[in-house]
């Protein structure tokens, strides 16, 4: 008898020792609100002019960097659309068709509300493209060069998808796409690009154009697909920025060209000779003095982004400057400016302090007190949680949440309670499908009949738990098997229903499916049974066939089944054979007819299929089809039946790869034999 002490629980399994929630929260809060009282308190005691610099550096960091953000996030969505564009070229988006291309683009400028145009324009001069004006209208804009003249239109897009002519010119002023500075500086940067800003053609507004070159197979430029932004927007939003009352926030290139004033003074001009101002011809003496002062460093951005303060003197008032540089992709450096006269910020800054350490020792009170509210009332919920968590974890499903507490702790009770209902009923559920999966397996032939003269395969795959595909191998005379009657169908739908309908359809057909029986009259029983069961809710394709190899004969009948593929490997030819009636459940009085097909000759391969077959898609939404098919069947005509089926398999899940199957797949194949 061993007396040796029991082994310590491993690692994972030992209670994590530490502070309690509840402590923690108190020191949390109170240290959170300590450390704040503290910086606040020195903040507090530091010089006026200390924390003048300190208040206006964050100021007009804080304002510099929200209109630097606001405006790489305005132009910078262009960049992903017109790669997107770029990589649909040829795979969807109909570059070479400005008829599909149009409505193409239009539904792109609606899905990006801050983009001003959306265009393409080729290498024959055609250009192509949809704009939002500044009032909210969408239009589309086409031109071609014809004999030397541009032919221009413009189309605005009514609800009912049609458009109304607004403008029509076969002679208008000379528009040469090549020409205008979006493709020529995309053409030579053989990239994604951005072009600097510039005036659009048409409007005159200043505007940025980000592009790419849309090349064919050989590398060969096909055209050149653009996204713009109307750059007013971006003087309405600095026209809203101030880091004091007398402030001014505007935005320019590193080569100092004006690109948003608070009063929209960019551009000079209206027609073909319209041009962007710089900030030396802004005519803003503010503007002016703040120019003066700037230096080469200022207006470069290193590492992507620089904040840059000076101060200087205008008309005897010192102000504060600022120029926070920013880069717009890969080509572009652009500049927030910021000005304010110095005495917005002195007055305030005593106050501040003052109101500050009253505001931090209020603060530190208050906290302490609050914390040790606020962690009562959180912590018992919390341990309530807990427990409940430990018992669905040990596999009580019944545990009921009841945690008190706030309105938001009763509602996650409320959800616990739900989900753990749910779950309850998601496992019988799942419990209920395993069953119905086996049951219909065991429905469908385990193996091929041996028939003399005759070799037989069949396969069924569901997209479902269960599905309403259907086939079946019967031997007429198991003493002598030279006949067997091949049923093969397809249930609308598939699923839970469509399952219960195969089933009682096999459960009638296996009942009265007897030797050489009349086929049109067993198909005929099967329609009342369907119509009277499902009112013309459901129906269900059927093919019977019985095939005898002593007459080398196939007697069939079709309910709106597809044909028989029938391969003849002594002269490569297909056939097929069946076109029938009416499906099973449309009319119960539908009457069917048995045919007889022609002699069946060795080595003839007869394929009975259902449509999810052929109409198995890929990732790109196309399908299989029957050439494909046929093709399989051709290579493998020497194999046998079951090496056949195999290989059909086989190549519909690789032509499928990752893609969900959509459709129930189930087929038969029968391969005459030599005598």
């Amino acid at each position: 008898m061993s007396s040796s002490a029991p082994a310590p629980p491993p690692e994972a399994a030992r209670p994590r020792r530490g502070l309690s929630f509840r402590a923690q929260l108190v020191l949390g809060v109170c240290g959170l609100v300590l450390l704040t009282g503290a910086i606040v308190l020195w903040l507090a005691h530091r010089s006026a002019k200390a924390s003048t610099e300190a208040l206006t550096g964050s100021v007009f960091r804080e304002v510099s960097g929200r209109a630097a953000t606001h405006t790489r996030g305005f132009v910078l969505r262009a960049a992903p659309v017109v790669e997107s564009l770029g990589q649909l070229a040829d795979k969807g988006l109909a570059v070479d068709d400005p008829e599909r291309l149009a409505p193409q683009l239009l539904a792109v400028l609606k899905a990006n509300p801050g983009l001003s145009w959306v265009s393409y324009s080729d290498e024959n001069g055609r250009f192509t493209g949809v704009n939002r004006t500044p009032e909210g209208t969408l239009l589309i804009n086409r031109s071609k060069l014809v004999n030397g003249k541009t032919e221009l239109w413009e189309y605005k897009p009514l609800p009912d998808g049609t458009k109304r002519t607004t403008k029509s010119n076969k002679d208008s002023k000379h528009y040469d796409p090549r020409e205008r500075p979006f493709y020529k500086g995309a053409k030579q940067a053989d990239r994604l690009v951005w072009l600097p800003p510039y005036v659009f053609f048409w409007q005159w507004v200043p505007g940025i154009t980000c592009g790419t070159p849309v090349k064919d197979a050989s590398g060969k430029l096909r055209g050149v697909l653009t996204a713009d932004f109307d750059l007013n927007a971006l003087s309405e939003f600095v026209a809203g920025l101030s880091v004091s009352e007398h402030s001014r926030v505007f935005l320019f290139t590193s080569d100092e060209v004006l690109l948003a004033h608070p009063d929209h003074r960019t551009v000079s001009g209206t027609d073909e000779n319209a041009k962007l101002l710089t900030l030396a011809d802004a005519g803003d003496p503010l503007v002016d003095a703040y120019r003066a002062n700037l230096k080469p460093e200022h207006l470069t951005a290193p590492n992507g982004e620089a904040f840059h303060r000076f101060e200087f003197t205008h008309n005897d008032t010192e102000y504060f400057g600022s120029a926070t540089t920013f880069r717009v992709g890969d080509d572009l450096v652009w500049v927030v400016g910021v000005v304010a006269p110095k005495s917005d910020f002195v007055g305030d800054v005593w106050r501040t302090q003052a109101f500050a350490l009253a505001a931090a020792v209020a603060a530190v009170l208050a906290a302490v007190a609050l914390a040790f509210a606020l962690a009562s009332a959180v912590s018992r919920p919390v341990q309530s949680l807990i427990s409940f968590m430990q018992r669905v974890g040990g596999g009580d499903l019944e545990a009921k949440a009841e945690f008190g507490g706030s309105g938001e702790f009763r509602q996650l009770a409320d959800e616990l309670n739900r989900m753990i209902a749910d779950l309850r009923d998601r496992l019988r559920l799942l419990h209920s499908l395993g069953i119905a999966m086996e049951v219909q397996r065991r429905l469908l032939p385990a193996t091929a009949p041996k028939v003399r003269g005759l070799d037989v395969a069949g396969h069924s795959t569901y997209c479902d738990e269960t599905g309403g595909d259907y086939y079946d191998f019967l031997l007429l005379d198991k003493a002598s098997p030279d006949q067997v009657l091949i049923v093969l169908g397809d249930v609308m739908g598939h699923g839970v229903a469509a399952a219960l309908v195969m089933a009682g359809v096999r459960a009638v057909l296996r009942d009265r499916a007897v030797a050489a029986g009349d086929l049109a009259e067993l198909m005929g029983r099967l329609n009342k049974l369907i119509s009277a069961d499902h009112g013309g809710d459901r129906f269900m394709t059927m093919h019977l066939s019985i095939l005898d190899s002593k007459t080398n004969t196939m007697r069939w009948v079709s309910a709106g089944h597809d044909p028989v593929i029938v391969y003849d490997p002594a002269d490569g030819s297909f056939a097929e054979v069946g076109e029938g009636d009416l499906p099973l459940g449309v009319m119960d009085d539908t009457q069917y007819t048995e045919q007889t097909s022609s002699p069946l000759r060795p080595g003839q391969i007869l394929f009975i299929g259902t449509d999810g077959v052929w109409e198995m898609p890929d990732a790109k939404g196309e399908q299989y089809g029957k050439d494909r098919l046929r093709e399989v069947i051709r290579q493998c005509a020497s194999r046998s039946a079951d090496e056949i089926a195999q290989t059909v398999r086989d190549r519909l899940t690789a032509f499928r790869g990752e893609v969900k199957s959509v459709d129930d797949v189930t087929f038969v194949v029968v391969k005459v034999l030599a005598k």
